[in-house]
């Protein structure tokens, strides 16, 4: 009886190291790129977010128009197609804002996007395409999201922009999307390997920002929006001028001409100092 008992660790052995120990070494590496996957999820998200209070889908009210103002205007798909370069790209490559080569999917994602998922071993890019026409140079070809910016959430952030809103009969208005919201998905392809070619994941990245609607495009933009506030601001007029300048003839009134007493006067007192420049501009975020 203990003859016939002889090999069977061994046996028990090569079985275990089949059924368990070889496929959790075919899996720990993919689950390492997996998380390097939703890791870059979770930082586009956070990187949408953070863009999306400063470039606007629109132009902001009260925008001064004058030459040389720079306007921070951006779509979603526009927002989206910095993604990749920014987070997806190998190390060492440069980050600009104007790109002047060509987007590749396969020739500039980091190698920790990579897996040999066939049976050949070649690596091969684990985020799945997502339109079946789509080119290897088109950033959003295998990324997707959704940016959404809503009104202060929470009882007294509502309070707190209906009051503000209630200044808007004065011309005086701020932004109501202060709360963004982004969303970014990727499909991960399948490995070509029984029982996980039928596994179809997907990482999913979520962010969300409460930022202030005082935020202003420069000084003169800070200007046309608080000098709504400020009631001699009405009185600016050309008659009211005219008179002031009239009753400055007089002795003793030289302060009441209109260039020394300037109603509705706003000047704009932003620290650090070099903020006070025009964004956009020469030295100036340009």
């Amino acid at each position: 009886m203990a003859r016939k008992q002889q090999g069977q660790a061994l046996v028990e052995s090569v079985v275990g190291l089949s059924l368990v120990i070889i496929p959790l070494l075919v899996v720990f590496p993919l689950l390492s790129k997996v998380s390097s996957a939703q890791h870059r999820a979770d930082q586009a998200a956070h990187y949408n977010a953070w863009e999306r209070t400063v470039w606007k889908e629109g132009r902001p009210d009260r925008m001064p128009s004058r030459s040389g103002l720079y306007v921070a205007i951006r779509s979603d798909d526009q927002q989206m197609q910095y993604l990749p370069w920014r987070l997806y790209q190998q190390d060492g490559r440069k980050i600009a804002s104007r790109h002047q080569e060509k987007w590749s999917w396969d020739n500039r994602v980091h190698p920790l996007l990579k897996y040999p998922l066939r049976r050949d071993g070649t690596n091969t890019l684990l985020l799945k395409n997502l339109q079946e026409s789509a080119k290897d140079e088109q950033e959003l070809a295998r990324i997707t999201g959704s940016q959404q910016g809503t009104g202060t959430p929470g009882t007294y952030g509502k309070t707190v922009e209906q009051a503000v809103g209630m200044l808007s009969f004065t011309g005086f208005k701020l932004p109501r999307d202060q709360f963004y919201r982004t969303q970014i998905r990727t499909d991960l392809e399948n490995l070509n390997m029984s029982p996980f070619d039928e596994l179809d994941l997907s990482v999913h990245g979520q962010s969300a920002l409460l930022a202030s609607g005082w935020n202003a495009a420069g000084p003169y933009h800070v200007r046309n929006r608080v000098r709504r506030l400020v009631l001699t601001n009405y009185m600016d007029v050309g008659v009211i001028r005219t008179a002031q300048n009239l009753i400055g003839i007089i002795p003793f009134g030289k302060e009441i001409k209109s260039n020394s007493l300037k109603l509705g006067f706003v000047e704009p007192d932003v620290l650090p100092a070099n903020r006070l420049c025009t964004y956009g501009t020469k030295n100036c975020g340009g």
